[in-house]
Parts: structure tokens; C-alpha cells; sequence
């Protein structure tokens, strides 16, 4: 048997989150097409007959920010770099290579673990990826290379099968069936703040908290009750909408999703609330 931790390093917005899920067949990590909206490290466990994988999820890295949010997420992409047995380099041939992928290259060299260089988005046109080659010439000391869709799941079980000759002989760190270390209560939070950065897209800032107040059963009755923070009054004011608009429509989302996934009956009470310190009680937390 093997088993091992194996953390998706990449920049921020490259699909780490959704080949988490993917990789797992179940949605442990939130997904949007915002910046930043990986929070802490989520671990995602693959369970296999030849062992067990311990995926790791991490932020983005953030050249330039100086906000304590940026601060703290860059210090937990260099912590998460330890103790580890094989890294996932994930790169997206959409965007052009930067400063940030510089950085992130840099720091991989420096690991000395294995690598896979994952080239997302196999599911477009070469033309829809401008540039491909680039990536593809990619060398940090990679193990091998892969071109993948997070999206649609292609040549993911290539990567399953390299981290298994790469891994060390061990017995599994988590349970049968358990398939990430999310809490219920810190799953439903991240469900909630990804439904509000898909209802509000760019005009939201990273900086919105969610905290699950209460989550009571009755049967097959869930009432739930949580607060979304943010960090300027404005910011409600978004979130809100005019006529309440907004909320309604993140409540839904996230009572569907929910009810989808668990066949439950969701009853959804969702408050915003302000505090302008909050970015700092979060770096301060952490």
C-alpha cells in the first residue's frame, strides 16, 4: 500500500479547486472565477486499492498585495510546501506566464519532492490557449508532464497512476470513506462565500467571511442559519441588492446545491453583516 500528502501548487485562478474535486469525485474545495477564493489549505483524500492520496489545495500566490489577507495566504503557500511527498504543478496556458509564475517556479525548484506538471484546460482549442508552448517547456525538474482537463476530468488517471509509483509504502491517515477535513460546518461556509462570488463576480472583493451560526435537524429538515461578513458597508449593499435581490439569489443557489446533494429539505436564513477589521482578524487568526 501506498499513501502520501500531494499539494496542487500553481497560481491563483489555474483550476487547482476543480481538479481537487475532480480528482476526489466530490466537491471539497469551492470553485469561482475569482481571485483569492481558496482560503486555507483543503485536504481531499483519494481512496484507492492501492492505497491512499491526500490531496492539498492551496492559495494562490500574490506578488505586490500588501493587505493582510494577501500577506497570510502567501506565507500559507510556502508553509504548505513542507512535509509533503510529490507536488501537482498546475499551470493554465490561457493566460500568459508572469512574475507570479516565476516566483512559483522558483520555489519549486527549491522543494526537492517530486513534481507533475498538470497543463490544464486540455478541453480547449489550441487556439483558445495561446500559449501552450510555453508551458509545455516548462522545467522545474519534473518527474513527467501531463496535459489535463480539471474540467471534464481527461488524463487525470494518468497523474493518479504516477503518484503512485512516486509515493512511499504507508498506511492510510484518514478513514474509508472520508474524503476531506472540512468540518460540516467550514464546508457549508465556503459553499455560501462561493455562491456569493458567483452572484456578484468582480464587483465583490475577496475580503467576505461567512460564519455558520447554527445547523438544526428535524428529520429530513436542515434550518441553517449563517452570517456573511464583509469588510465595507458598500459591500452589503452589493451583496444585498436592491429589494434584497442578491441574497435571495445566493440563498437559493446554495439551498439547491444543498438539497441536491444531501435530498434534505433547506431552510436558508442568511444575515450581512459589516466590521472593517475583519481582513486583519483573519491574517491575526491564522
Amino acid at each position: 500500500m501506498k499513501s502520501g500528502f500531494v499539494i496542487l501548487a500553481g497560481r491563483s485562478n489555474v483550476g487547482k479547486s476543480t481538479l481537487l474535486n475532480a480528482l476526489i469525485g466530490s466537491k471539497v474545495a469551492i470553485m469561482s472565477p475569482k481571485p483569492q477564493t481558496t482560503r486555507h489549505p483543503v485536504r481531499g483524500v483519494l481512496h484507492d486499492p492501492r492505497g491512499q492520496i491526500v490531496f492539498v489545495d492551496t492559495p494562490g500566490l500574490f506578488l505586490g498585495q500588501k493587505d493582510p489577507v494577501s500577506k497570510k495566504l502567501n506565507d500559507l503557500v510556502k508553509a504548505s510546501l513542507d512535509g509533503i511527498d510529490a507536488i501537482i504543478y498546475v499551470v493554465d496556458p490561457v493566460r500568459a506566464p508572469g512574475e507570479e509564475e516565476a516566483q512559483i517556479q522558483k520555489m519549486l525548484k527549491a522543494a526537492n519532492v517530486p513534481i507533475i506538471l498538470a497543463v490544464n484546460k486540455k478541453d480547449l482549442t489550441e487556439e483558445q490557449r495561446p500559449h501552450l508552448e510555453e508551458f509545455r517547456a516548462i522545467d522545474v525538474g519534473q518527474e513527467g508532464s501531463v496535459e489535463i482537463s480539471a474540467r471534464t476530468g481527461a488524463n487525470l488517471n494518468l497523474i493518479v497512476n504516477k503518484l503512485f509509483e512516486l509515493l512511499p509504502e504507508g498506511e492510510p491517515f484518514y478513514p474509508d470513506l472520508q474524503l476531506t477535513d472540512l468540518t460540516n460546518s467550514q464546508w457549508l461556509s465556503e459553499l455560501i462565500r462561493e455562491k456569493c462570488f458567483l452572484a456578484l463576480n468582480q464587483e465583490l472583493p475577496y475580503s467576505v467571511h461567512v460564519h455558520v451560526e447554527s445547523d438544526e435537524r428535524d428529520g429530513r429538515l436542515r434550518r441553517i442559519t449563517a452570517v456573511i461578513t464583509t469588510s465595507e458597508e458598500r459591500y452589503k449593499g452589493m451583496i444585498i441588492g436592491k429589494g434584497a435581490q442578491k441574497l435571495k439569489e445566493i440563498g437559493t443557489a446554495v439551498r439547491r446545491e444543498l438539497e441536491s446533494v444531501t435530498g434534505d429539505k433547506i431552510f436558508l436564513q442568511l444575515q450581512v453583516d459589516v466590521d472593517p477589521k475583519w481582513p486583519q482578524r483573519f491574517a491575526d487568526a491564522q
